[in-house]
């Protein structure tokens, strides 16, 4: 796809996801049809459905992937765990366009709906799936699977939490996330 076309797709997936946001907003999620997300949006209810299977969808974060030259070098190098981490994020992060705003209204909406919530958990639990991934690759047959899962799985809850608490701190995004990820290095040994 031409990166015009993509661009393109980008701003108008974009614009999907904040009219549903700004309206769930407002008027509470199940007051929120598919329709007038499309009009809000200025966009018909097939190309809605286009861009998303169902209302719901519009709340998720966009698909993104831990992919690229950042996952290779992650993978080859034989540097600081951590400090290889931070980098990879911040390599990740620095694609994605986030408006905090509509995060941040997301981010309430999703607490007010547990189905919403589980949903974007769900996310979560692909990103962990794809670090098990990477990390397997990065350690080789050098560590037990489950510790591999574990690890993965503690990485993307400071990811995580690193998003939650740019909702709330006056820090970029890229910071917050950053501050969760290097304090795994610290956790352990405070306890």
């Amino acid at each position: 796809m031409s990166s015009l076309r993509e661009s393109r797709r980008r701003r108008t997936e974009q614009t999907i996801r904040n009219a549903a946001v700004d309206l769930a907003y407002e008027h509470g999620l199940d007051n929120v049809t598919t329709e007038m997300i499309s009009d809000a949006a200025n966009i018909s209810p097939r190309t809605f459905f286009n861009y998303f299977a169902f209302k719901e969808a519009a709340f998720l974060p966009p698909a993104a992937s831990l992919s690229g030259e950042a996952v290779d070098i992650f993978i080859a190098s034989k540097d600081n765990l951590i400090a290889d981490l931070v980098s990879l994020f911040l390599a990740q992060l620095s694609e994605i366009d986030f408006d905090r705003e509509h995060f941040i209204k997301n981010h309430e909406i999703s607490l007010k709906n547990p189905k919403l919530l589980a949903l974007k958990l769900s996310v979560f639990d692909g990103f962990e799936e794809e670090m098990t991934t990477i990390l397997t690759k990065r350690f080789g047959n050098n560590h037990q699977n489950v510790d591999v899962k574990h690890v993965a799985a503690l990485i993307m809850v400071s990811v995580r939490v690193g998003l939650e608490s740019w909702v709330t701190s006056g820090a970029t995004l890229s910071e917050n996330v950053s501050q969760r990820l290097s304090a795994l290095e610290h956790i352990f040994e405070d306890l």
